[in-house]
């Protein structure tokens, strides 16, 4: 039988936290949270703007004999012109903060020093196999970190869409 597994957001510590239920969504922002609001501004000329990382990680909710291996991120679908999502892997937790976070950059569209842009094709943040034998965090992090260029021209706020974000990995 298969491990009940969920999407977790790990942050707002100073220490690794238990993690929270992410699969209600997440806004990108610049604060230490699943949902606040603090804003990322629209570049007004040539450059990307870049959010607070978020942590997410797979975690069992509900053991199983099995492993979990090939941790995958992708979004389901492509994002409006000028927002763009970056990730990496980790297994070190790290509270995010204004110090950390990638400097936003002069250039539209620039990934940032060590993260990968999400496509819609699934790419590995986490290839190892870790047993599903026990509850919580399986594997490592993945760092989320959203940015916006001055080519983006829909309006500011907290609501702006993006596409689903998917999460999958590979038990056996």
């Amino acid at each position: 039988m298969a491990a009940t597994v969920q999407a977790q957001y790990f942050g707002g510590a100073s220490t690794e936290p238990a993690g929270a239920n992410a699969e209600g969504g997440t806004k990108w922002n610049k604060e230490d949270t699943l949902t606040g609001t603090t804003p990322i501004p629209i570049p007004t000329a040539a450059g990307t703007n870049y959010s607070w990382y978020k942590m997410l990680a797979l975690a069992v909710t509900a053991t199983a004999s099995t492993n979990i291996s090939n941790r995958r991120v992708a979004l389901a679908s492509s994002a409006t012109t000028g927002l763009f999502l970056f990730f990496k892997g980790s297994s070190t937790y790290t509270q995010a903060s204004s110090g950390n976070k990638p400097t936003d950059s002069g250039s539209n569209g620039a990934v940032p020093s060590t993260y990968t842009q999400v496509s819609t094709s699934n790419q590995v943040w986490d290839s190892a196999s870790v047993s599903a034998g026990s509850t919580g965090r399986n594997g490592n992090f993945c760092y989320l970190v959203f940015g916006v260029d001055n080519t983006y021209t829909g309006g500011a706020g907290s609501a702006i869409a993006m596409p689903t974000l998917n999460l999958v990995y590979d038990e056996a």
